[in-house]
Formats: C-alpha cells, sequence, structure tokens
C-alpha cells in the first residue's frame, strides 16, 4: 500500500518562470540549430555561361571579275544577364521589431526569393548586402532593386549559398 500513499509537500516542484524561461531556451536553440544546418539550396552556385564560337569562312579563289565578298561581322560574346534566382536571407540588426519580415515582403516584389528571415547579433553600421564568392553581380543588383547603398563580401557565420542582408536603420 506504500504507492497508493498521497506524496509529501517537501517535493521540488521548479516555479512557472523557470519552466517558460526553459522551453523558450529550448526553442531558440532550436531555432538556432535549424538556421545554421538546414540547406534549403542544394547546388553551389558555380554554373558555366553559355559559349559562343565564331568560325571564319574559307578563303576562295577569286577571280578578276568576282567581286571581294565584305565580311559579315561576328557578334561579340556578351556575359549573361544577372538573375534574380539566388536566395536572400533578411537579418534585423535593430530595435525594431517585425523589421526583417517587413523587409523581406519588399525584396519578394522585386523579384527576389527569401530564404530565412531572422536576427543579427552584432554592430553593422548601415544596411548592407552581403555576398559570397562569385555572387558579387548579384548582391549589386539586388542593393539596387531594394534601395541598399553598401555591398560588402560575406563574413563568418553567414552562409555560403546566399545573398544576406542585414538592416541597421530606417527602411
Amino acid at each position: 500500500m506504500e504507492h497508493r500513499r498521497t506524496p509529501s509537500r517537501n517535493q521540488f516542484v521548479p516555479s512557472s518562470w523557470f519552466i517558460v524561461f526553459t522551453i523558450a531556451v529550448c526553442v531558440v536553440a532550436a531555432a538556432g540549430i535549424g538556421w545554421l544546418l538546414i540547406d534549403t539550396d542544394s547546388s553551389d552556385g558555380d554554373s558555366a555561361g553559355p559559349t559562343v564560337t565564331a568560325t571564319t569562312p574559307t578563303p576562295t579563289e577569286a577571280t578578276e571579275a568576282t567581286p571581294t565578298p565584305t565580311p559579315t561581322p561576328t557578334p561579340t560574346p556578351t556575359e549573361p544577364p544577372v538573375s534574380r534566382d539566388t536566395p536572400v536571407s533578411v537579418l534585423n540588426n535593430t530595435t525594431v521589431v517585425g523589421a526583417a519580415n517587413a523587409f523581406a515582403t519588399k525584396v519578394r516584389n522585386a523579384g527576389w526569393t527569401v530564404g530565412g528571415v531572422g536576427n543579427w547579433r552584432g554592430s553593422v553600421g548601415q544596411n548592407t548586402v552581403y555576398y559570397p564568392t562569385g555572387l558579387q553581380d548579384e548582391a549589386s543588383l539586388l542593393a539596387k532593386d531594394v534601395g541598399i547603398d553598401r555591398v560588402r563580401p560575406r563574413v563568418a557565420p553567414m552562409r555560403t549559398d546566399r545573398l544576406t542582408i542585414i538592416l541597421s536603420g530606417p527602411q
């Protein structure tokens, strides 16, 4: 019958604020791990553009009566246009709650895909677009599309498969 006894009042029961705090810490930790580990884009972004090859016609024997044909100009190879296919992360470094979500809407309206929204811990002087190696042209286009003047190479721990916007001032 020992198991049917009412438990004594001397048992430890954590306070409600401690339980809520513990749950909040677990949720934030899981979100942080998910942000760092989940990769939504499996391509490495290295793709070669189309190759244009110019051929020259073989010379034919010309006679005195046949006029010499004028060569047609061959088109010069051009750079492929910069696309808006690279995902973009928008991070809030302001005290304004929801600034990154609001700015992410502006990014989507400009034709870009938002790959993540969150907060940035640290100090950034002004709104900045950060780019990984090989995506500087895309970063410049994104900055122009959303009205940001500052474009810089990525810093750790930013992801290498996307552009990152850090908001630090008025939008």
